[in-house]
């Protein structure tokens, strides 16, 4: 398995030696220019570097406590666990909403759930693989919506603020970093102090003004992620053109839609659960995710997701970076459908 899925080219690599032999690895000028780079993608006023979406989900959860005490979290069981560990680490109250189509929040669910007492409600839909927007989207105005923009590089939901991170499979990537992006200029201001230990500073000293922790992203990270940056739009060209061979090849199936603002990270079919399984095992593909609202650690906030469960043993997560990788998945689903 590649470190990186995006292949850093040499003129790359010359600006990422160039930053380990300056040994400028740790604070540095890179951070800021990233984040004004990714203004560009995220569409959002301020942009805060930190050194995951973990860290960035924490910290935002934390001024939604600092600011509107305990809330009422609504959000997708089909995520990674950190953004609700977050939430739940803060005692915000999980209330889990089931999937659309295509395994986006179904806003409609949501507003079935909400609750009618005075906590603050938050909205934390996922952009699952890499979709930018949620079709019939419905709130009631007065939420906090907070973008888990996963696996896509441009949200375009209307939300208060979004998260995303730079893993290594991501298709802007870097060894490890994430990013709070948002118009609100008081988040933006919490977090800068938040990622660097609540510090805030001073002539030639600093002051803590409230709580926080080393979250801050490296400059390495930065120069590494400004250099995936260069190569994208050329990386989702592919991802685009594997997208459309793979819907050509795989007609018989439901292949989920991507919309034009998508990162297209990966496809997703539903196809028989027991062909899933199978290749699943055979080709040892990841699933993405298992549902939390199922696991053992969050059974205090345990919901029937009837949809959800329903389609989840079904999903096949199709790799687009590989055409390789892709075209191997393709062939196994189509064997083992003439074997079914």
């Amino acid at each position: 398995m590649k470190l990186f899925h995006n292949k850093l080219k040499v003129e790359n690599l010359k600006e990422i030696n160039k930053i380990l032999l300056d040994g400028e690895i740790g604070f540095g000028n890179n951070v800021n220019i990233f984040e004004n780079m990714f203004q560009k993608l995220s569409k959002k006023e301020y942009n805060v570097a930190v050194n995951s979406a973990s860290a960035a989900a924490f910290i935002i959860f934390a001024y939604l406590k600092e600011k509107y005490g305990e809330c009422d979290v609504y959000t997708s069981s089909l995520s990674f666990t950190s953004p609700a560990w977050a939430a739940k680490h803060f005692n915000h109250k999980i209330v889990w909403v089931d999937v659309d189509d295509n395994l986006l929040f179904d806003s409609k669910d949501y507003l079935a759930k909400r609750k009618t007492n005075s906590k603050k409600a938050i909205l934390m839909p996922v952009l699952y693989g890499g979709i930018s927007n949620i079709n019939d989207w419905k709130v009631k105005g007065d939420e906090f919506i907070l973008v888990d923009s996963a696996h896509c590089v441009t949200p375009k939901l209307k939300c208060d603020a979004s998260i995303f991170s730079f893993h290594p499979y991501k298709p802007i990537c870097s060894s490890d970093g994430g990013m709070i992006s948002t118009d609100n200029k008081e988040l933006k201001d919490y977090s800068i102090s938040y990622r660097n230990f609540g510090r805030r500073l001073i002539d030639e000293t600093y002051t803590i003004d409230h709580e926080g922790f080393k979250f801050y992203m490296n400059n390495l990270n930065a120069t590494i992620a400004i250099e995936s940056f260069k190569n994208y739009q050329k990386n989702l060209t592919t991802r685009i053109e594997n997208y459309k061979k793979m819907r050509k090849e795989l007609h018989d199936y439901c292949i989920l839609d991507h919309d034009e603002h998508s990162s297209f990270y990966f496809a997703t079919a539903i196809i028989p659960e027991k062909i899933c399984k199978k290749i699943i095992n055979n080709i040892k593909l990841s699933k993405h995710y298992p549902m939390l609202h199922k696991m053992k650690y969050y059974e205090k906030y345990h919901l029937e997701l009837k949809k959800l469960e329903f389609l989840h043993p079904k999903i096949l997560n199709i790799p687009l970076y590989d055409n390789l990788a892709m075209m191997e998945v393709i062939d196994e689903i189509k064997k083992n459908q003439r074997c079914a």
